[in-house]
């Protein structure tokens, strides 16, 4: 009974020691050892040109550029529709955000979210949009110059999170329907400048004076998809709060790219 007694004092001892050690080298940044494995996390959850998003509970992480198509697609820059569909019909083609290529455009909100989810990821809800959009600057964007830019073009253009091109070069499908003008429950309030947002930065009151705030569209018939963000001719119009809610689901354009989140 008192050697077990002996053993025991051992090795709680061990255990105190081994538990300071680890907490002496977890504190210097080590994490080689078995604690320090156990506590630790790891802090590159995402892929490769994604930015994390540690507090929001719907997603963690967001491509930190807008879609482009990788190297294995048929057509690397798509120009119309019927490129589109022959990079959809190459499985190994891939959604990526590459900061030295042009954004993938001339694809509908049905292509996009078929892109997003063959790369592991899903297309965001317009709410989502919004909170990994927040703080970027319209000024500091591709708003004004009439033609599509990489990627890499406008690094000052970029959100408090880190998300780049938000706003501007390329109009950004979202997942959310509006039907007969209504967005979550809510009536939207039809055409004009942003005057006030709910808390997803959508349009809650409009006004005809032009604001730093964007532009709102919106109809009362119909079911459409919805694009957010403005595009490179959208000049004072574009911002955070830019919606356009009366867009074809089927919609593609020179101007309608998309970007996934996980």
């Amino acid at each position: 009974m008192k050697s077990l007694k002996i053993f025991g004092v051992v090795l709680a001892a061990l255990i105190v020691t081994t538990l300071s050690i680890d907490a002496t080298d977890s504190l210097g940044g080590k994490s080689g050892t078995l604690l320090g494995q156990l506590i630790s996390f790891d802090t590159n959850v995402c892929d490769e040109g994604m930015v994390h998003f540690p507090a929001t509970l719907t997603f963690s992480c967001v491509d930190k550029y807008e879609v482009s198509a990788t190297d294995d697609c048929l057509v690397r820059d798509p120009n119309n529709q019927f490129d589109t569909e022959t990079n959809l019909s190459e499985r190994k083609c891939l959604a990526e955000s590459n900061a030295k290529k042009s954004p993938w455009r001339f694809i509908n909100r049905e292509q996009a979210e078929v892109m997003c989810t063959r790369s592991g990821k899903r297309l965001p809800s317009a709410a989502e949009w919004y909170k990994f959009s927040l703080g970027t600057q319209t000024e500091d964007c591709n708003i004004n110059t009439n033609r599509i830019a990489t990627e890499n073009e406008n690094p000052e253009c970029l959100s408090a999170g880190g998300v780049f091109n938000t706003v501007g070069n390329a109009w950004e499908w979202v997942s959310d329907d509006v039907i007969s003008g209504v967005y979550e429950g809510r009536k939207l309030p039809g055409n004009g400048y942003v005057a006030q947002v709910d808390s997803f930065g959508m349009a809650i009151v409009l006004q005809n004076e032009k604001l730093d705030k964007g532009y709102f569209w919106s109809t009362d018939e119909g079911a459409y998809g919805m694009l957010r963000g403005g595009f490179y001719g959208s000049r004072d119009d574009a911002s955070v709060y830019t919606v356009h809610a009366e867009t074809a689901p089927d919609f593609s354009g020179a101007a309608v790219g998309f970007r996934c989140v996980r």
